[in-house]
């Protein structure tokens, strides 16, 4: 969704693609949140083919964290996109993919990704134990958070976000 050509943006592109006779649907996958424009959110709310389910990786709810990953946005930015779109289109679907166990991540930075989970109540979640990919700058990060701790952090995190979807049905 940072698309650009020449301007336009990847809005347009999804308008260009909606006005093809034939087109019944339109999907998109992993949207980074930093491209969710007033632009993308209108589409949302005015194409008729573009589906009503936005995957948004937010990846942490602590800023410290999304610092040191190079997110590129904070938590209250990443919530206030979440309530542009879902005022601009109440009860569009939105998932996302959360980790736990990201190098320096302390207990508090873990609350604070839980309590994001709890405010957006995502309809879905992926969630994941970090561990280091080769190539990538977090690769260079010293992995100081203990395995158990990250499979403890993942069970609390998987309860809560069942728990949320349960309550949604």
């Amino acid at each position: 969704n940072s698309y650009d050509d020449d301007g336009r943006g990847f809005a347009r592109l999804l308008e260009a693609i909606d006005a093809i006779d034939g087109i019944e649907r339109i999907r998109y996958e992993s949207a980074h949140p930093k491209y969710l424009t007033s632009d993308l959110i209108r589409a949302h709310l005015e194409l008729p083919t573009l589906c009503e389910h936005l995957h948004l990786p937010v990846q942490s709810g602590s800023n410290a964290v999304l610092e040191r990953m190079g997110r590129g946005h904070d938590r209250d930015q990443f919530l206030s996109w979440i309530e542009a779109l879902r005022t601009a289109k109440p009860g569009v679907g939105v998932s996302s993919d959360l980790f736990v166990g990201f190098p320096g991540e302390t207990e508090e930075d873990f609350e604070d990704t839980l309590d994001l989970l709890d405010r957006v109540r995502f309809d879905a979640a992926f969630s994941f134990k970090y561990s280091p990919r080769p190539g990538t700058p977090a690769a260079d990060l010293a992995d100081d958070v203990p395995v158990e701790v990250k499979i403890d952090r993942l069970r609390r995190l998987q309860e809560l976000q069942t728990k949320i979807t349960a309550e949604a049905l």
